[in-house]
C-alpha cells in the first residue's frame, strides 16, 4: 500500500506559475542588480561580457590535469618574476636615489669590472639575442 502525503498549508509551484505572482519578496536587491546592468545593456558592454563568460565557459570544458598543471606553474613563473623585476627596480631606484651626481663615463666603465654587473649585462645580452632570433623566424 503507498500513502502519498501532501503539505497543503504551502503554496506550490503550480500555484505560482498560475497566478504569476510571487508573494513577500524583497525586491530591493534585484533592484540595485537592475541598476548596475542596465548602463552596461545600454552601451553594449553587457553583450560583452557575456561573451567572454561563454568563452572561458567553453574553455574550461577543454582543460585537463595536464594543462591545469602548465597554467599554474606558469602563473607562479609570471608571479616570481613580476616580484623580482619590481625588487630589482626599487633597489636600483633607491640607489640611484643616494647618488649626488651621475657617475662619469669612467665610472660606469670601471663598473664593469664587478662580476654582479658583468653578470646582469650578459644576462641583457643573452636575452637580446633571442628576441632577435625569433624575431628573424617569424619574418
Amino acid at each position: 500500500m503507498t500513502v502519498e502525503a501532501k503539505n497543503t498549508d504551502l503554496p506550490s509551484r503550480d500555484d505560482e506559475s498560475r497566478t504569476g505572482k510571487v508573494e513577500n519578496i524583497d525586491t530591493a536587491g534585484l533592484d540595485k542588480i537592475i541598476e548596475k546592468i542596465s548602463p552596461l545593456a545600454e552601451m553594449g558592454r553587457f553583450d560583452n561580457i557575456v561573451d567572454l563568460l561563454s568563452l572561458i565557459s567553453d574553455n574550461i570544458e577543454f582543460l585537463d590535469e595536464a594543462m591545469l598543471e602548465k597554467l599554474s606553474k606558469t602563473g607562479e613563473d609570471l608571479l616570481a618574476l613580476s616580484w623580482t623585476t619590481g625588487n630589482a627596480i626599487r633597489m636600483a631606484n633607491a640607489n640611484t636615489e643616494k647618488l649626488q651626481e651621475p657617475p662619469s663615463l669612467f665610472q660606469l666603465i670601471r663598473a664593469i669590472n664587478d662580476p654582479e654587473v658583468r653578470r646582469a649585462l650578459h644576462f641583457i645580452i643573452e636575452f637580446m639575442r633571442i628576441i632577435g632570433r625569433q624575431m628573424k623566424t617569424v619574418d
